[in-house]
């Protein structure tokens, strides 16, 4: 995997988003992969370097993530601003077939850009989250995000495991891989998880609504072939919101995961290898 760096434009000057890539960038094919709220582009090395060899694996840090520079205004930690944002990546893409992985927030993001009219993207992976959002979901997410303080790196992968329940069947190397890029050092001394505390602001607020938050004629607009992976325990992808996916797209594929809730993490080999199966079946 390969460190690279873009800037993004802001009010206040340019800002920097951090990706990680893999595969050439000669390659005719192009593979975005986007993570949730509060996780980083590392979360897919196994994908990216599963298809490195069909396509050129774009891994960016949302910003207020990772390496990537945080927004000066919490506000600005939206949906559209983060499609602004990825745009001069996309345009470094241009001329090449775009697949797109996304989990929970990049699977809306992939949804988003799927559904535009002459879209860049060709084919989509959502990772458990659909075109209706569940209020209740919203407001454990948004009530999920903190800044708790560790004294080393043990404590941090011990904090990942605790909390990340969904993320079953990882190595140890796995584990100690999300550790070390998804927490910084601090400047006094020991560490904090890498993100901003404040990318959940929109979250909270969203989650304050009357009633779930509903875009289902964002899904009716995607005619992409998609893969749908579904944590069969998860309270963001309901199956309900899943049936009725499957009921308006019956061509649509589906990755059950019994046991798993919010959101799995893509990493073990059953579920890389149905990814990159999904993204290789349409050469035939």
């Amino acid at each position: 995997m390969k460190l690279n760096h873009i800037n993004f434009p802001n009010a206040a000057g340019e800002k920097r988003l951090a990706y990680w890539s893999a595969g050439s960038p000669d390659s005719e094919r192009a593979l975005v992969c986007v993570h949730g709220l509060m996780r980083h582009s590392r979360d897919f090395d196994e994908i990216a370097l599963a298809l490195s060899d069909t396509h050129y694996v774009v891994c960016p840090d949302l910003p207020g993530r990772g390496l990537s520079d945080w927004f000066d205004d919490p506000a600005e930690y939206d949906p559209q601003r983060y499609i602004e944002v990825l745009l001069p990546l996309l345009q470094r893409l241009q001329g090449k077939q775009i697949d797109w992985v996304g989990t929970s927030l990049g699977g809306l993001l992939g949804m988003a850009l799927a559904a535009q009219p002459k879209s860049p993207i060709s084919r989509l992976v959502i990772n458990d989250i659909g075109p209706e959002l569940p209020i209740e979901a919203l407001q454990r997410i948004a009530n999920y995000v903190d800044a708790p303080e560790f004294d080393s790196l043990a404590e941090v992968e011990l904090y990942l495991r605790q909390h990340y329940t969904s993320f079953q069947g990882l190595t140890d190397s796995q584990w100690a891989r999300l550790a070390s890029y998804g927490s910084r050092v601090k400047p006094e001394g020991g560490y904090q998880l890498h993100y901003d505390p404040k990318i959940s602001n929109n979250t909270q607020a969203a989650a304050q609504a009357p009633e779930a938050i509903k875009l289902w004629d964002l899904w009716h607009a995607i005619e992409q072939p998609c893969l749908l992976v579904h944590g069969l325990e998860s309270d963001l992808l309901t199956h309900e919101i899943r049936q009725r996916m499957q009921d308006t797209r019956p061509g649509m594929v589906c990755l059950e995961l019994p046991g798993l809730g919010h959101a799995p993490p893509l990493m073990t080999e059953p579920e890389v290898d149905a990814i990159v199966s999904f993204l290789r079946s349409w050469d035939a």
